[in-house]
């Protein structure tokens, strides 16, 4: 088979892969969208077969873009080879999987790190949100005990034997600095209409980092 030959093949296993990858983000319709939206019923058993099916398109995607990947390369160190005179199909493969090997090892480095880097800022923004609304909409942990342990959890601060329900809520609040929120916010004036109309949504929200 000539080279030109296997590049077509490997551009179109990278097609291929591609679509499947598409296909598994753009899998849920418009209809199933709106209702859920509108929170009207939904079928739940073909929710979680759309799940299976969108990871199973997933999965088949990558193995696609990566045999097409892995095809070019194999191409790519032939022709040097032919053109450096030599003739070597094992020490082809073996340089594939050296350089493939080293793609997924720097892949998976990369992954950990966005998965470390995204985790660190959500829970961060989110603490701050958390920490502007309480005071801006006068939200109040108590209410929710269950949002209240995994607050705790995310500061670090876990409830002692001798916590009632109002101590725990002050470490909280102040592990969330409601204090200094609260000053900030009285130093620019939004805290003037607290007993008015709320405000919007969206309106004077706190900054990402």
């Amino acid at each position: 088979m000539d080279y030109y030959e296997r590049q077509i093949i490997a551009w179109l296993a990278i097609l291929i892969g591609a679509f499947f990858l598409a296909k598994s983000v753009a899998r849920r319709r418009d209809k199933g969208q709106m209702r859920e939206l509108l929170g009207l019923n939904t079928d739940k058993v073909k929710r979680f077969r759309n799940f299976f099916v969108q990871r199973l398109e997933r999965i088949v995607g990558f193995l696609f873009i990566l045999i097409g990947v892995g095809l070019h390369i194999y191409i790519v160190i032939r022709q040097a080879q032919k053109e450096e005179g030599g003739n070597d199909p094992q020490q082809a493969l073996a340089d594939i999987s050296t350089y493939l090997a080293i793609g997924i090892v720097v892949m998976l480095a990369i992954a950990a790190l966005m998965h470390w880097i995204c985790s660190y800022f959500a829970r961060r923004i989110f603490l701050d949100i958390l920490g502007y609304y309480m005071v801006r909409q006068g939200y109040r942990l108590e209410d929710d005990p269950n949002l209240m342990k995994q607050i705790g959890e995310m500061l670090g601060l876990k409830r002692q034997e001798n916590d009632t329900v109002e101590s725990y809520q002050k470490r909280l609040e102040d592990g969330l600095k409601i204090d200094t929120i609260r000053a900030r916010l009285l130093a620019r004036g939004k805290l003037a209409d607290l007993e008015g109309p709320a405000p919007t949504e969206g309106a004077d929200e706190p900054a990402g980092p």
